[in-house]
C-alpha cells in the first residue's frame, strides 16, 4: 500500500523498453518484454494509469509512439504522456488519441508566448509541466542542455496558471538508489499538484515522498526489475 499515487513508467526508445541512467542516452538499460506485455500486466493487476515517456521523441522534438499511445488508452488507462510535444498539433493529436494529460517540458519552459498559448488552448487539467532537475537547474533537449533554474521556472508558469508538476531528480534517476529527502522537501513547499520521479526503489521511499507533501510518484526501473511490486498498491481510480 501507499499514501501516495503512484503512476508506473514506461519509457520506449525505437519502440523498446528503456530506462536510462540519470537521464544518460549513453548509459541505457532495455528489457525484453515488449510495451504491449507490460501494458497487459498492469491491467491484469488493476493499474488504472501509466506515465509513458517517448526518450526518441525527447531526442529528435517529434513524438513517435503513437501506436502505444493508442494501445494504452484502448485498454484504459488514464495515459500520462511526454516526450518530444513542441507543437500545438502535436499535442491536440495525443489528446484527441486518448492522452488524459501531456507533458510539456523544454518548449513550455524557454518560451514564454508557448506556454501561455498552451494555457489558452488546452487549459491547465490537459497539461503537465516537466521539469527534469540537476543542479538546481531544469534541463532542455532530452536532457542533453542546462536549462533555466528549475524552481524559478515553476514558480513563473504556476502564477501563469498551470498546476500539474512532474519533477525528477535526476541526480537519482535510474539508479534504485533511493530518494533524496532534502531535495523533495524543498519542492514540497511550492504550490501545486506535485509529482516526484527519480530513485524511487522502495516502498518507504513512496512513504517519504507523501510525508514531503508530494502528490504523486512516477516508478519506473523499480516495478521493471520485481524491486517494488506493485500487487501491493492500492489502486483507487483517478
Amino acid at each position: 500500500m501507499s499514501a501516495i499515487e503512484v503512476w508506473p513508467a514506461i519509457d520506449l526508445l525505437q519502440g523498446a523498453p528503456t530506462r536510462l541512467y540519470q537521464g544518460s542516452f549513453d548509459h541505457p538499460t532495455a528489457y525484453a518484454r515488449t510495451a504491449s506485455y507490460l501494458l497487459a500486466y498492469l491491467r491484469e493487476i488493476g493499474c488504472p494509469r501509466l506515465h509513458l515517456v517517448d526518450l526518441t521523441g525527447a531526442q529528435s522534438g517529434q513524438f513517435s509512439a503513437w501506436d502505444t499511445l493508442a494501445e494504452a488508452a484502448h485498454l484504459g488507462f488514464l495515459v500520462e504522456v511526454g516526450g518530444g510535444f513542441r507543437d500545438f498539433e502535436a499535442i491536440a493529436r495525443a489528446l484527441a488519441e486518448g492522452a488524459g494529460h501531456v507533458v510539456l517540458g523544454t518548449k513550455l519552459i524557454t518560451s514564454r508566448s508557448f506556454a501561455e498559448e498552451v494555457l489558452a488552448r488546452f487549459g491547465p487539467e490537459r497539461i503537465v509541466v516537466g521539469l527534469d532537475v540537476l543542479d538546481h537547474r531544469a534541463r532542455i533537449h532530452g536532457w542533453t542542455e542546462p536549462g533555466p533554474d528549475a524552481k524559478a521556472s515553476w514558480q513563473s508558469l504556476n502564477r501563469l496558471g498551470y498546476d500539474r508538476l512532474n519533477v525528477t531528480d535526476i541526480q537519482r534517476d535510474g539508479s534504485l538508489a533511493g530518494i533524496r529527502p532534502g531535495f523533495w522537501q524543498a519542492w514540497g513547499t511550492l504550490p501545486g499538484n506535485l509529482c516526484a520521479g527519480g530513485g524511487v526503489g522502495s516502498l518507504n521511499d513512496l512513504e517519504m515522498l507523501a510525508q514531503c507533501h508530494l502528490s504523486r510518484a512516477v516508478v519506473g526501473k523499480a516495478w521493471l526489475e520485481g524491486i517494488i511490486d506493485l500487487t501491493t498498491i492500492d489502486w483507487e481510480e483517478p
